[in-house]
């Protein structure tokens, strides 16, 4: 059967799975849950994946429904370039990295969203704006430090890379940080990896509607 990923075109943690598939060359089918409409909530969704979340993904052995989920069988049963290490103690920090993404990364990303971009109806937090600034610049000092002496965040590309990356392009949104040249390392590292195709291809791409598949 033809491998599907559940995604939504607005969702990191897709565009994420995506990304990383994309990279060890895996083709996939994508499907658009409507999440607007909370239509990974609804009995046909849930039949596939139960924790009612995006990504799930679809493959002759069964259904995965969580983004490391994906990730980790992927890189462990199909082909393409390695993207967690062997070594146990290399694989602990990668996913030790991938949770500061999902966490640190995603606190940022995600709340500025909605102080500067869908403000709430009281109006922006500004003292919260200004939390969440002066914590993704620290982020990205740790990262420039790192990156001012590896091309990687572990050396090589793994799925650190991926997950960082992608929390770290929706920084843009909020001209976060004001002045890129302060971070030229960062901002080399994320080009490198977010003007590639497996990126490029997967953003904010939608599927076929997940209606048309009852």
């Amino acid at each position: 059967m033809t491998s599907i990923l559940y995604s939504n075109y607005n969702c990191p943690h897709s565009l994420k799975t995506s990304f990383f598939l994309s990279i060890k060359g895996i083709k996939f089918e994508r499907v658009e849950v409507d999440l607007s409409s909370k239509q990974q909530k609804t009995p046909a969704y849930l039949a596939k994946n139960p924790n009612g979340t995006v990504p799930a993904y679809e493959h002759q052995d069964g259904v995965l429904g969580t983004s490391l989920e994906v990730m980790e069988y992927a890189d462990q049963y199909m082909d393409g370039v390695r993207l967690f290490p062997d070594d146990p103690d290399q694989k602990a920090q990668v996913l030790a990295w991938m949770k500061r993404g999902d966490e640190d990364f995603w606190d940022v990303s995600h709340h500025l969203y909605w102080q500067l971009l869908d403000p709430p109806a009281d109006g922006t937090d500004w003292e919260e704006v200004d939390r969440l600034k002066t914590k993704g610049i620290r982020l990205l000092q740790e990262l420039e430090a790192i990156l001012s002496t590896q091309d990687y965040i572990m050396g090589e590309l793994t799925a650190a890379d991926i997950v960082v990356s992608v929390w770290l392009y929706g920084f843009r949104r909020f001209d976060l940080p004001e002045n890129p040249d302060d971070f030229p390392y960062v901002m080399t590292w994320l080009d490198k990896l977010t003007s590639q195709p497996a990126f490029q291809d997967n953003y904010r791409a939608k599927g076929k509607p997940f209606a048309e598949m009852a």
